[in-house]
């Protein structure tokens, strides 16, 4: 029963662990503002997905704007989508 009970913990160590690193190497964070390929504020960051990507309300919506399209530069985080290619996210 004890090597039952230790490999369980185990597995649920493992398993929580994951997601927490996996967002620890995240280009941005919650909170953070995003600018367009314009250089223009798009908005605050509302969620980090574990894939990197972010949730942003945008006009109105929630918008994911994939993590291929952003970059950090001096602490500025920009997407290479412009206004009129975001407007057409879900």
């Amino acid at each position: 029963m004890n090597l039952r009970s230790a490999l369980l913990g185990a597995v649920l160590l493992a398993a929580t662990a994951a997601p927490a690193f996996a967002q620890d190497d995240a280009l941005i964070s919650k909170n953070q503002t995003i600018y367009d390929a314009e250089g223009k504020r798009v908005g605050k960051v509302t969620r980090v997905l574990e894939d990197g990507s972010a949730l942003v309300i945008y006009k109105g919506k929630v918008v994911r704007i994939g993590a291929s399209t952003l970059t950090e530069a001096e602490g500025k985080v920009t997407t290479s989508l412009s206004k009129k290619e975001l407007a057409r996210l879900d």
